[in-house]
């Protein structure tokens, strides 16, 4: 009996069922955690593509690029740049970064959407200023945009809330029904509005249908306020008449080369052959007070080279201009004036900026020019 049980037992040890499923069980067991394994792995990657194809996205949208300059540019430069520093197989990597020109705009889009969210729960929860304005782009449309201040724990918030495009008349009426409608669907308060920021056009400011006596109906309380940066840029539209006439005749001088693209061609020849630092001229735009002192500097560093070109084309009144001592001082003038006056618009400009700092910047700007 005892030799049986011993070779029963031996032969149950050796049966080939027992082991081989010991051995099945712990191979499925490897199996599985090596698929386990692979498994986190690609969802690790994929949430990584997706981080950066949000972070592509947003660098598209803030350098304002065509949407399909992520596919056809920055995609395979990125994954040629990792092929040649890290390797083939990191480089397949970035095959996995979704950059399609629809992919893009739903970032954007869903970006914009994330911060429009966020933004209206912080205003619902304090008080907050806004400032609105209407303006007409190059295709002849017209947009209202809309940025928004409230206090965020701590924080002072400044940030950009919507851009709405006015389809038909840009009255003071239309902008504030523009706005309601958004008040209303995104659930913003009239009685949270505190005060606005406008300009003084008479669709902001009328007395009967402008867009703030439209909202003190809604509000009463509403302080309004008139933008400082262009208080400041009417008032330096003031010139002298006989600088006024150099600013005109600068305009004109422009107008006459870039008007004409076989002009435009052969000054740049010009500045090429006399080894200028530049080769074409800017244009002025009325309503970006800023292009002024760019206009009239580049004008200024190429006054030889207008010169030569005004004598080749025979055009005395212009040659008479860049001839004339005291036109060239009184233009140079100008240039330096436009940009101490340029630097300054620029300072009043960014999100810490607050009537107090800007008084103190046009305070000393006064100062300094009782000096000069």
């Amino acid at each position: 009996m005892d030799r049986f049980i011993s070779r029963t037992s031996k032969l149950i040890e050796s049966s080939p069922t027992t082991s081989g499923t010991s051995k099945q069980s712990e191979g499925k067991c490897r199996f599985q955690k090596k698929e386990a394994i692979k498994f986190t792995k690609k969802v690790k990657i994929s949430e990584r593509a997706l981080v950066a194809s949000f972070v592509v996205s947003q660098m598209i949208a803030n350098n304002m690029k065509v949407h399909t300059i992520g596919e056809n540019l920055i995609k395979p430069a990125c994954k040629e740049i990792v092929r040649i520093m890290i390797g083939d197989e990191a480089a397949l990597e970035i095959n996995k970064i979704p950059m399609s020109n629809d992919t893009i705009t739903r970032r954007i889009n869903d970006m914009s959407v994330d911060i429009k969210k966020h933004t209206v729960e912080k205003m619902k929860l304090s008080r907050f200023t806004f400032q609105v304005d209407d303006s007409t782009v190059t295709d002849g449309k017209c947009y209202m945009i809309g940025f928004v201040r409230f206090v965020d724990g701590d924080d002072i918030v400044n940030q950009f809330l919507c851009l709405k495009e006015l389809k038909t008349s840009t009255r003071g009426k239309d902008i504030f029904e523009t706005i309601n409608f958004f008040f209303e669907n995104n659930g913003i308060s009239w009685s949270d509005y505190v005060g606005i920021c406008t300009d003084g056009a008479p669709s902001m400011t009328g007395s009967i249908k402008g867009f703030v006596t439209l909202a003190k109906i809604k509000n009463p309380l509403i302080v309004k306020t008139h933008c400082f940066i262009q208080r400041e840029a009417l008032m330096i539209k003031t010139l002298d008449s006989e600088l006024n006439s150099i600013l005109i005749n600068a305009v004109r001088i422009v107008n006459y080369i870039k008007g004409k693209s076989l002009k435009s061609r052969i000054f740049a020849e010009i500045c090429n052959s006399m080894d200028a630092g530049f080769t074409n001229l800017l244009y002025h735009t009325e309503v970006r007070w800023l292009s002024r002192e760019k206009v009239i500097a580049r004008l200024y560093e190429l006054k030889e080279e207008l010169l030569l070109f005004f004598i080749e084309e025979e055009n005395e009144e212009f040659t008479s201009f860049l001839e004339d001592h005291d036109w060239i001082s009184k233009f140079a003038y100008l240039a330096d004036i436009f940009q101490h006056l340029n630097l300054v618009n620029s300072s009043f400009q960014g999100p810490l900026e607050n009537v107090l700092t800007s008084t103190d910047k046009l305070s000393a700007f006064q100062g300094k020019i009782s000096v000069w």
